[in-house]
């Protein structure tokens, strides 16, 4: 039982909102991401990245 598995303590790896901004089409991915969720019903997760994008004065559609 005191076996645990590694990948529990890994870091996520997640990267921000500003590191896909910064890459060429970024800000266009970051849209088309907002666009995706929203369709999928996800409005949380749309909002988030929505919120930092305004954080970041980068254009939303």
């Amino acid at each position: 039982m005191g076996y645990v598995q590694s990948s529990m303590h890994r870091s996520t790896g997640r990267i921000s909102v500003a590191d896909i901004a910064a890459q060429p089409g970024g800000v266009e991915a970051l849209q088309r991401r907002v666009h995706e969720l929203r369709s999928s019903g996800v409005d949380f997760a749309a909002n988030a990245i929505e919120q930092e994008m305004a954080a970041l004065n980068l254009p939303r559609q």
